[in-house]
C-alpha cells in the first residue's frame, strides 16, 4: 500500500523544527489539523498513548482517537505514530512518521508519511487517502507558518 505523503521546505533549523512537532501541549496553538492532543499516559516516549482530535476537512472533525508512539529518533529528528495497540480499530494498523531532514542554511525538509496495514487497509486509502493528503498538506503549511515566525 502506498504511503500517504506530504513534505515541505521550512527556514527553521531541523532542532526547532522537532522541538514544535513534539511539543504536544502546543498544538492547539499552531495546528489545525489536530487542534487537541493529550498525552494518555506520561512522557514523550515508545509506548505512550495519547487522544486526539483531528480535522480532515473543513466540516468533519474525529474525536478521541486513542494513538501510541511507537518510535522516537530524537538523533534523527523523527518520530512515528500509530494506531493504539490497546484501543484501536480492528483489521487496520496506521504507522505515521514525522521527519525532519536538516538542509542547508539552516532550513528543514519536513515529511510527514502515514501508511496503513491490515486487512481493511485498501478500503481506508480509498475512502480517506485524498482526505488525508490534504489535511498533511495544511500541518505541513501550519508547522511552516510557526515555525518560521516564532
Amino acid at each position: 500500500m502506498k504511503p500517504v505523503v506530504a513534505e515541505i521546505c521550512i527556514y527553521a533549523p531541523a532542532g526547532k523544527v522537532w522541538d514544535i512537532i513534539t511539543d504536544f501541549d502546543r498544538y492547539p496553538v499552531w495546528n489545525t489539523f489536530t487542534p487537541r492532543i493529550t498525552l494518555a499516559t506520561s512522557g514523550f516516549t515508545v509506548g505512550a498513548e495519547f487522544d486526539l482530535d483531528c480535522r480532515m476537512n473543513g466540516r468533519r472533525l474525529l474525536k478521541d482517537e486513542r494513538e501510541v508512539i511507537l518510535s522516537v529518533e530524537p538523533d534523527n529528528y523523527r518520530f512515528a505514530m500509530g494506531t493504539s495497540r490497546t484501543r484501536g480499530r480492528p483489521g487496520i494498523r496506521s504507522f505515521r512518521w514525522q521527519t525532519c531532514e536538516p538542509m542547508s542554511g539552516g532550513r528543514t525538509r519536513f515529511i510527514n508519511s502515514e501508511e496503513f496495514h491490515g486487512p481493511l487497509a485498501p478500503l481506508v486509502y480509498a475512502l480517506y487517502a485524498r482526505q488525508l493528503r490534504a489535511a498533511f498538506k495544511r500541518y505541513c503549511l501550519d508547522l511552516k507558518e510557526y515555525a518560521e515566525l516564532r
